[in-house]
């Protein structure tokens, strides 16, 4: 069964969040899974619909990529997406987005997780380490 890879994104940023699978096809990276994404923005139905979504989404993932921008590094929702994803013992692998300096969201204080370049080798080399 392919191994599916939950990707944290804040909806302002995307564009460049969905090129991730580009840009390891584009460089030849192989990683052996399937990236998932939260595509419906529920938001208008309130904090529960949105949870829902997140924990819909992140079921059967092995794995968690956390797209680090100037959008996402203070959002409570990307926050409570680490929360979940720490909750459900996912491998974590963060990576900051090009041109961006947000920090890494709150959550992962004190957490185990994997910093990656933005390139296809070492996004490659992380996620494929992820069991």
């Amino acid at each position: 069964m392919a191994r599916k890879i939950f990707v944290s994104y804040n909806f302002k940023d995307k564009e460049v969040s969905h090129s991730v699978k580009a840009l390891l096809q584009k460089h030849g990276g192989k990683i052996d899974g399937q990236f998932v994404f939260v595509t419906r923005d529920v938001s208008s139905e309130g904090d529960v619909a949105i949870d829902r979504e997140i924990c819909r989404v992140q079921s059967g993932c092995d794995a968690a990529l956390f797209l680090i921008g100037n959008n996402s590094h203070n959002s409570p929702w990307v926050n409570r997406e680490a929360q979940l994803a720490k909750s459900r013992n996912l491998c974590i692998v963060l990576t900051r987005l090009p041109g961006s300096s947000g920090g890494v969201p709150y959550e992962f204080s004190n957490s185990n997780y994997s910093e990656a370049e933005w390139n296809a080798d070492d996004l490659a080399y992380y996620l494929n380490r992820c069991n």
